[in-house]
């Protein structure tokens, strides 16, 4: 959050602002924090002492209790979970994106990789938090993982994955395509020479970094007529990822006309890394890791963690 005045994390911490100043003068005193007429920030001292408590702060909230509870329960690879629900704090969004670009550094495959990436706002954190550091000794090429869809350019795909490339000093290339197009229009739009090489780039990616939606946000994301709408209620869909919406059950119930990804080419990947927090998508989260093969490291947060562990 920094940097940040008083009030604000009184009113984030549910302090009083005074508790918050007692406390902010003693931090000042210990050289962990500094203020500035636009707020208080971390010194470097104070940077060093986040990341050397952390590990005491998990064990001490039982977060990585949490994260071993979850990975069992979801069959994943691996989980790390980030304290708050995005649901309700916003900044929580960019702290999953701090802890992904922490895994994709010891991830990512050595050599070089073509990275794709879905649209929306968390992914859009993601990208706000990448560092150069993922590509010593590393070539990277970023892609959308599918085509547009009828939102905000700032949480596009082809922005997100643009921005990942500059944050990492890589490359990117951009499909400028609509996702909701039919099968024929889909088929003639496949044979555009410039579109069929994006396409075939996408093909060949081996990691994926994506959200899982919950299916009938997905569908007004998407801007789905009123029929497709009602299919999705009538077949029970709770949850959306990479075109395919699917129920608590995690039996595909409809899916987007392709044009990029799929859930089935998850299963060639090198990487999957899949971010999704805040506890109104429990239910997606959980419908969707019945469906992926094993392999997948799971990003989140408490709030959406705490669901669906205590069920």
């Amino acid at each position: 959050m920094q940097p940040v005045g008083r009030r604000l994390l009184a009113e984030k911490l549910a302090l009083t602002e005074r508790t918050v100043r007692t406390d902010l003068d003693s931090l000042v005193e210990s050289g962990l924090i500094e203020m500035a007429p636009k707020g208080v920030r971390l010194t470097g001292d104070g940077q060093k002492a986040v990341l050397n408590l952390q590990p005491l702060v998990e064990d001490l909230t039982g977060i990585r209790k949490k994260e071993a509870l979850l990975q069992e329960r979801l069959g994943l690879k691996g989980c790390l979970i980030v304290s708050g629900d995005s649901d309700s704090q916003p900044d929580v969004k960019q702290a999953m994106g701090r802890v992904t670009n922490d895994l994709l550094r010891q991830q990512l495959p050595s050599a070089d990789s073509i990275v794709a990436v879905m649209g929306g706002t968390t992914m859009a954190a993601v990208a706000n938090n990448l560092t150069a550091t993922l590509t010593d000794e590393r070539n990277l090429t970023f892609v959308p993982a599918r085509g547009g869809m009828g939102e905000s350019p700032d949480i596009q795909a082809n922005t997100v994955c643009a921005r990942m490339a500059t944050a990492t000093n890589s490359r990117y290339q951009a499909l400028y395509l609509p996702e909701l197009t039919s099968e024929a229009t889909s088929s003639s739009l496949r044979r555009e020479p410039l579109i069929a090489k994006t396409l075939s780039i996408i093909a060949n990616a081996n990691v994926a970094i994506h959200c899982v939606g919950d299916a009938m946000a997905m569908a007004q994301r998407r801007q789905m007529s009123e029929t497709d709408m009602a299919t999705l209620t009538k077949r029970q869909a709770v949850g959306e990822a990479f075109g395919d919406f699917f129920d608590q059950n995690g039996q595909i119930v409809y899916r987007v006309p392709k044009l990029g990804l799929s859930i089935s080419d998850l299963e060639k990947m090198d990487l999957v890394v899949a971010v999704a927090g805040g506890h109104s998508k429990a239910a997606a989260v959980e419908a969707y890791f019945k469906i992926p093969p094993t392999g997948t490291f799971l990003v989140t947060d408490e709030g959406l963690a705490d669901m669906i562990l205590k069920k």
